[in-house]
């Protein structure tokens, strides 16, 4: 666990760019959620260069909420960077991880929370219960998580639910390589390599609160595949001990 004197118990992390049609509504949302909370708690966002008035929303919010914090990066990196900017920035013993555009409901991560200290897991990563999304980007992640239990043999139906809880100190120790959509795979798929405790509970998932989502299948699709496949081969040369880490 994590040695810091001031550690909160839980994190929240998201990545954010060009969210400003939503961001404050989320983050208001998350914030009242957390005082009902009998934990400490802190709101840690990776802004990813965002050029639509988001980063002028965050710092006003930061300024009026003790727990949030920001973490700035002036050039577009793509959510993985985003993602692992907000990890590297958090002090929390367990860390909450989403997407800032109000589907996933932060509530639910007490669920994970206790499934993960019930059972002394490492990470639990939601199962969404129903995908509010159109029906091409529900086929495609289907299939993307059909794909990836016969690759990499995990038994986990859903790998790229943005929700999960992870214990700190393994989340920063992860090294986060996609830049996009393949994210939340890629830090299953290497907590499953290096022999994390895994489980998986029922989240709920709802349509996004304002604004589009940035994701192109064909083109997502594409990239997820030959990521997968550069992920499959990294793994098993670490396994063979050609490699000292993920």
């Amino acid at each position: 666990m994590t040695s810091h004197p001031d550690a909160p118990e839980i994190s929240v992390l998201a990545p954010v760019y060009n969210e400003a049609d939503c961001i404050e509504r989320v983050v208001r949302y998350w914030n009242d959620v957390l005082d009902q909370w009998p934990r400490s708690s802190e709101i840690v966002l990776g802004n990813d260069g965002s050029t639509d008035g988001t980063g002028e929303i965050l710092e006003r919010l930061s300024g009026e909420m003790p727990r949030l914090r920001v973490n700035t990066r002036h050039k577009n990196g793509g959510y993985g960077a985003a993602l692992a900017s907000a990890i590297a920035g958090s002090r929390g013993n367990l860390v909450v991880t989403l997407d800032s555009d109000g589907q996933f409901d932060l509530a639910d991560a007490r669920g994970l929370i206790e499934r993960l200290e019930t059972e002394d897991l490492d990470a639990v990563t939601g199962r969404r219960a129903s995908k509010r999304d159109s029906f091409m980007r529900v086929l495609a992640d289907r299939t993307l998580n059909r794909i990836v239990r016969l690759m990499f043999g995990v038994t986990l139906r859903d790998t790229n639910c943005a929700l999960k809880v992870i214990r700190g100190d393994l989340a920063r120790a992860l090294t986060i390589e996609a830049r996009g959509f393949p994210t939340p795979t890629e830090i299953v798929l290497k907590l499953s390599a290096q022999g994390a405790r895994l489980g998986e509970e029922t989240v709920s998932h709802a349509d996004r609160v304002a604004g589009a989502s940035k994701l192109k299948v064909w083109r997502t699709g594409l990239d997820m595949w030959r990521f997968l496949w550069y992920l499959r081969r990294k793994i098993k040369l670490y396994r063979r001990g050609v490699l000292q880490r993920l």
